[in-house]
């Protein structure tokens, strides 16, 4: 029995390896032509408070901001979420992420949403965990410069697997842990005047978690952004995201 598993695991390794090099190329081959590159800082604080072991209520505090390259800006975000775990393979999300962002000299936007979602746990008995999170989100931003409202939805896609490195259980402490993923963002009405609507992620870091109340995460992103889901890909960020977790209970 065990073989099997690990044949299977082995088998489902490769051909998530081979999917997400061919998304790799199409997406470099999308943006051979793009013209504008940046690099972003991006640190995030997340207060989390756990209750027998099923709920979990959470609020990530996060500055985000241009380093080099296009034209400055910044953000200021909250993002307080709920989280049900309905079993080992289910949980469902909700958040009402709130949003600043200096987006130009001249435009400035403040942005609510209202998402749910739920996060699937393929393989939550081995030690390479793989997971897969959709989230659809209604969003509503104000664009101060006009005095105006812009409604529109977005669905997010992300496919991810998180390892602990040199430690066999993701619940001990002084553990390593590597992070891996590739996220969708399709808006499905019309687009909302901003920065860019239509993004792809593919990420990778490190995580360390020294104890059970303490995190700490570093994470690179290579970012593709479009103005329209017609669009090619004209942007291409390279961001690198900090990240303290701590849990309350």
């Amino acid at each position: 029995m065990i073989s099997r598993i690990d044949l299977n695991w082995s088998g489902m390794f490769k051909f998530k390896s081979v999917l997400i090099a061919a998304l790799l190329f199409i997406n470099g081959a999308g943006v051979c032509s793009q013209t504008t590159s940046d690099s972003q800082l991006w640190m995030d604080a997340e207060l989390n408070y756990t209750y027998k072991q099923r709920f979990l209520f959470q609020d990530e505090l996060s500055y985000q901001t241009l380093v080099s390259g296009g034209s400055y800006w910044y953000s200021l975000n909250s993002t307080p979420a709920f989280e049900f775990n309905l079993n080992p393979h289910i949980d469902l999300i909700t958040s009402v992420p709130l949003s600043y962002t200096l987006q130009g000299r001249k435009m400035s936007t403040f942005e609510v949403r209202a998402m749910v979602g739920s996060r699937i746990y393929l393989t939550p008995a081995l030690r390479p965990q793989v997971r897969f999170l959709v989230r659809l989100e209604e969003r509503w931003a104000y664009d101060r410069a006009i005095d105006n409202w812009d409604i529109g939805n977005r669905i997010r896609l992300r496919a991810e697997v998180i390892y602990p490195v040199n430690k066999k259980s993701y619940f001990e402490d002084k553990m390593w842990y590597f992070i891996g993923d590739t996220e969708l963002f399709l808006s499905t009405t019309q687009d909302i005047n901003e920065r860019f609507a239509n993004r792809t992620r593919f990420r990778m870091g490190v995580g360390y978690r020294l104890n059970y109340k303490m995190r700490f995460e570093g994470i690179y992103t290579l970012q593709f952004s479009r103005n329209t889901i017609d669009d090619d890909f004209n942007s291409v960020d390279n961001i690198i995201r900090l990240r303290f977790k701590y849990y309350l209970k």
